[in-house]
């Protein structure tokens, strides 16, 4: 049922204010906001102004943690920060007046910062509470020993009542949170779908589709990963567990439909695809408007009745019998597709049965393992760990950024540079330019929006202002880092003229701005970690979980546990290699010949996991008319032959070119019967994933790193 013109405006305007609002980013900034606020007024009220803006400050180290998790994690996280930050902020306030014992807190706080990105995104949060803990010593010295224990007993007590309101807002809203991260989740996965649809438009841009799909397909599978972190974790709602293993589903069946798109492509007029691209477009709105029903107040059903759309892929289908049996093969595919769709929406509904768990899976085997903190330290303490040399680099730059606030007192504000140069500098050259970038212009217009706003609030409008810039910038520091600094800048000057009024603090913060931008493009280059050097090694792993999905992928029956780890161990390094290769445009001394290797290792991997999953989806639709111990047979032949092409020690097979393959899948053959049986449809899709496996291989190894690039 195509959906009328009013209908379709609506959607739009809801689908643009839904995608605004109802965010998790947004909603954990808000929360932040609620907590930042009650500390910082409810201590104002008790304590007096100087005594609130010390316990504000505390509650605002703390909050860099406050992030969507589960209950438990939170709460570690929480008095992490609290203790970590407190620690640096009493160490900061002895040392205060001592130079060379100021050095040394610099370079610990430094060296914790860095170290902590061995244990991923969470634990970098809490190394930036601590720099922010020591830049305010450094913009706020105490005067004696006394005043510094004063003054961290006030911080200490302003981060536990913030830990304390955290845990108790996260606890009331612990089903939010949870239909939050499913909702980012299923927005991802619309994404991913809009992009696929461009995979059969526009004949001549078949390479920038492909790469559109693949990088839609990373952020998927990040936002998979933390839903599954909400919802997995205790596994004691249901309806949610269900719904994501449901989303899951839905996903592998859109990912088989792809299998044959280099066929259709090549054989048949982009006038008839436009069906395909029509319908993946519906089933995108569909899981949209799913993913805004979980949030939103005022979300329409999806509608999953798309009969009008299959009638004419049905209609193109039988116009041109050449073309027939390739678009048959697809077809099939989206149909399984839109049932799965279907399923999703009765997973997500509030009165509808929660979706069963397949037998036998533990959906605690998918969470992320907990790092051992002993020996993830020791792995990285050489030289060649990249992690150790972001922390030599970053050390220095710090210690250097010091010695400049200590050569030019007057001139220089030691607070701002380091924090600007902590915020920028990442063990990632592309994202240190980038952050870099995002600094400067955030720091120039937050700077000018403040000085214009100063003059025209009150004092009361002011502590507001502050309040919502903290809240902001929280909410978009892992979505969009130049809001995050433009808020930043903003309640810093307005928290600086609040304690302080002056003239003139506008420009100076723009010049320390500008001397720590400076510093961390000079240190960039020292001890650099180029991405070049994690390609071999991402590869390798890339081609080791493909030989273990293939394995589990081509059996039979496969054990539904091991076959779903084997999915996403394949699929989770698929995106740690994307990942990598967006960051390699922005490094120095790149090659446009390595990139395009990469780029067609990642699109024959993408085909190849489309094949894979093809496959278990057509055993799964047509398991009873197959004969068993004859597919069994043809498995196991076709489960040989690909592990063994995949095998590193293989011999390097021909190059087989993108677009090179001509059998469209199971349902396609020139010429062939328009619907050939069910294992001649099995035989066909085996042969089609042969073909891929040679393909990848051959991909991966000139996958290689650039000359110049010295390895370690």
């Amino acid at each position: 049922m195509t959906p009328t013109r009013p209908a379709r405006a609506a959607f739009l305007l809801h689908r643009r204010a839904g995608r605004a609002i109802f965010r998790q980013h947004v909603e954990n900034g808000l929360s932040v906001t609620f907590a930042l606020g009650v500390v910082a007024l409810g201590s104002g009220v008790m304590l007096g102004t100087r005594a609130a803006v010390i316990a504000a400050i505390g509650a605002m180290c703390v909050s860099l943690v406050d992030q969507p998790a589960p209950l438990p994690t939170k709460l570690r996280m929480l008095l992490a920060a609290l203790a970590g930050s407190t620690c640096v902020t009493l160490c900061a306030g002895l040392a205060s007046r001592t130079p060379w014992l100021m050095a040394a807190v610099i370079a610990a706080t430094s060296l914790g910062l860095a170290l902590a990105t061995a244990f991923g995104r969470p634990a970098l949060t809490l190394g930036i509470a601590g720099v922010l803990a020591l830049v305010i010593g450094l913009a706020l010295p105490a005067a004696a020993p006394g005043a510094a224990l004063a003054r961290t007993e006030l911080f200490a007590a302003g981060g536990a009542a913030y830990a304390a309101i955290a845990m108790a807002l996260a606890a009331a809203t612990l089903g939010r949170a949870r239909r939050t991260a499913l909702n980012e989740a299923m927005l991802a996965f619309a994404a991913f779908l809009r992009n696929r649809a461009s995979l059969y438009e526009d004949a001549d841009g078949a390479p920038p589709a492909l790469d559109a799909v693949i990088e839609s397909h990373g952020v998927m599978m990040e936002h998979l990963q933390s839903a599954r972190e909400l919802i997995f974790r205790g596994a004691r709602d249901r309806r949610w567990v269900g719904a994501m293993i449901a989303l899951i589903d839905a996903y592998e069946a859109a990912l088989a439909s792809d299998a044959d798109w280099e066929s259709l492509r090549a054989t048949v007029p982009a006038a008839c695809l436009a069906p395909i691209a029509a319908l993946t477009r519906r089933m995108a709105d569909d899981v949209e408007r799913m993913a805004l029903s979980l949030v939103s107040p005022l979300a329409t059903p999806p509608n999953t009745d798309h009969a009008a759309l299959l009638a004419a892929l049905e209609r193109e289908m039988r116009a041109d019998p050449s073309h027939g049996s390739a678009l048959r093969a697809t077809c099939v595919k989206l149909t399984r597709a839109l049932q799965r769709t279907v399923l999703l929406a009765n997973a997500v509904s509030s009165g509808r049965r929660p979706v069963r768990v397949p037998s036998g899976v533990d959906v605690g085997a998918f969470l992320l393992p907990s790092a051992r903190i002993g020996a993830t330290l020791r792995a990285h303490l050489r030289l060649n760990s990249p992690v150790m040399r972001y922390a030599v680099r970053l050390t220095l730059a710090m210690l250097v950024g010091y010695a400049v606030t200590r050569a030019l007192p007057r001139y220089v504000h030691g607070g701002w540079v380091l924090l600007t140069v902590a915020l920028i500098m990442r063990s990632s050259y592309a994202v240190t330019r980038q952050r870099r970038n995002d600094r400067l212009l955030g720091t120039l217009t937050g700077c000018a929006f403040a000085a214009i706003l100063i003059p025209l609030l009150p004092a009361s409008g002011i502590v507001l202002t502050i309040i919502i810039a903290a809240g902001v910038a929280h909410a978009h520091a892992n979505v969009n880092y130049r809001i995050t600094s433009f808020s930043a800048s903003v309640m810093a000057l307005m928290l600086l003229h609040f304690l302080e009024p002056a003239s003139g603090f506008v420009a100076e913060r723009i010049i320390d701005t500008g001397i720590g931008v400076a510093i961390s493009v000079v240190f960039a280059r020292v001890l650099p970690s180029w991405e070049w050097r994690d390609v071999p090694r991402l590869a390798v792993r890339l081609i080791a979980a493909d030989r273990l999905f293939a394995d589990e992928a081509l059996a039979w029956q496969p054990d539904e546990q091991r076959y779903r780890l084997a999915r996403k161990s394949a699929l989770d390094a698929f995106t740690a290699l994307a990942t990598t290769t967006r960051r390699l445009a922005s490094e120095p001394k790149r090659h446009a010949g390595d990139l395009a290797a990469l780029n067609q290792l990642l699109a024959a991997n993408y085909l190849f996991a489309s094949d894979l999953a093809s496959v278990q989806g057509l055993l799964r639709a047509q398991r009873e008319r197959i004969s068993a111990d004859e597919a069994r047979a043809l498995l196991a032949a076709a489960r040989a032959s690909l592990v063994a092409a995949l095998d590193p020690a293989a011999p390097e097979p021909s190059r087989v070119p993108l677009a090179a393959t001509s059998t469209a899948g199971e349902d396609e053959a020139a010429p062939a019967p328009p619907e050939p049986s069910p294992m001649e449809a099995l035989r066909r899709r085996l042969g089609h994933a042969a073909q891929s496996a040679s393909r990848l291989a051959a991909a991966a190894r000139r996958a290689d790193p650039p000359r110049g690039y010295a390895p370690g």
